[in-house]
This record gives C-alpha cells, sequence and structure tokens, in this order.
C-alpha cells in the first residue's frame, strides 16, 4: 500500500496545492524567442450586406527554443 500523503483534508489538500504553485514560481524557464514573424490581413466585402467588412488576420511565427538558437549560430 502506497504512502498516504501528510495532511487530510481540505487543509492539507490546500497546503499541497500551494507547494505545488510555489515550486512552479521558482522553477526557471527557457523563454523561447521569436525568429520571424510574418503578419497578413485580408478584406473583402460581405456578400449580402455591403455595410459589413470581413476580415482574416493570420500571424505566422518561428519560434527557437536556446537550443536551437545556438545550433543556427553554430551553423552561420
Amino acid at each position: 500500500m502506497p504512502k498516504q500523503k501528510p495532511g487530510k483534508g481540505l487543509m492539507g489538500w490546500l497546503g499541497r496545492q500551494i507547494g505545488y504553485v510555489k515550486k512552479a514560481v521558482a522553477t526557471p524557464v527557457d523563454s523561447p524567442r521569436v525568429i520571424a514573424r510574418r503578419r497578413t490581413m485580408k478584406e473583402t466585402a460581405h456578400p449580402r450586406r455591403s455595410d459589413l467588412t470581413l476580415r482574416r488576420t493570420t500571424i505566422d511565427e518561428v519560434i527557437a527554443g536556446k537550443e536551437a538558437i545556438e545550433d543556427l549560430r553554430r551553423d552561420v
């Protein structure tokens, strides 16, 4: 039988949740960098209502982590 977690009940659960959040905040995260970004926008009139305009915006991004950026630097 596995060991039971200390602190049964609501207060034990709440303490564990606070501990999970504290650990998540303290853990360092490699922030990815955006290498390239392209934004395109298309507009057209509504087929039935001329007072409305339809717009579609698309954003294409290339995002690289720390290792990928170092690989790119070595290749150049």
